[in-house]
């Protein structure tokens, strides 16, 4: 259900890695205040979990599935190993494939988009038609650890370099309301220390860089969740399940509002 006068609410999940399993906690919340957002919209990991909701996949099985992946992306996303060393990229992006029920994005429950980043011009690119994986595995498309994707004639990369939070596009699709879910704000870090090692840098340069970009979408958002997700670790993804539940839980008012 969408509320009582059938307000239609966008939500829109922002690209972060292995951050982004907080967007399922968000979900299993929302199920829990019977509250069904009828558009979705998302970059990066973002994509990929709002994808897989609409094609039925609730939020414990968006957790079954997490788990499943998780030793590989906690491995991924720590590693400094050059992508032309690994194996495990091409593995896993097989392997989501295959555990996605549907191929196109006019069979999904719910309308969603998705961006990507043209490599050549830096632009967003947005899809909402036609078959989903290739614009799919393009807006997960992190640099440094995938390789490069092609759609069409397009070369293209994470989504999250031009558009981490497709708030905008939930508008044109005629969304009233939008949520959106940041999950990169400098606040929800570990506090910074001059001896952080190579990685810890350069994911919180990495986080520092997309809220800078994020920041135009969130404006326009009726409202912005922002997961603590200080302690978290990739190997844990539990717990950044739990912190967007709290989040959602906390704001449970304002998100309730949305609809009255």
């Amino acid at each position: 259900m969408i509320g009582h006068n059938k307000t239609i609410l966008g939500l829109a999940l922002s690209s972060g890695g292995v951050l982004g399993y907080a967007h399922i906690g968000v979900l299993r919340a929302l199920e829990e205040l019977k509250i069904t957002p009828m558009l979705l919209s998302g970059a990066s990991m973002g994509a990929l979990i709002a994808v897989f909701n609409a094609a039925g996949l609730d939020a414990a099985a968006l957790e079954v599935l997490g788990l499943k992946y998780e030793a590989q992306v906690a491995l991924l996303l720590g590693s400094l190993v050059p992508i032309g060393k690994l194996t495990m990229p091409w593995r896993l992006r097989s392997s989501l494939q295959k555990d996605l029920p549907l191929t196109v994005f006019e069979a999904l429950e719910r309308p969603v988009c998705i961006a990507a980043t043209d490599v050549q011009t830096g632009n967003a690119v947005v899809y909402d038609k036609g078959e989903i994986w290739g614009p799919l595995s393009a807006s997960f498309c992190l640099p440094g650890i995938f390789p490069v994707a092609r759609v069409g004639r397009r070369s293209l990369i994470d989504g999250g370099m031009s558009l981490p939070v497709p708030v905008t596009e939930l508008r044109k699709r005629g969304a009233a309301k939008v949520l959106a879910v940041s999950l990169y704000d400098p606040g929800q870090n570990d506090v910074y220390k001059p001896d952080r090692n190579i990685p810890k840098l350069l994911e919180r340069s990495m986080n520092l860089m997309l809220n800078n970009i994020a920041k135009p979408e969130l404006r326009k958002a009726d409202l912005v969740l922002r997961p603590d997700l200080k302690g978290c670790v990739p190997s844990n993804i539990r717990g950044y399940i739990q912190r967007g539940y709290d989040v959602t839980m906390q704001n449970r008012s304002a998100v309730e509002a949305l609809l009255a």
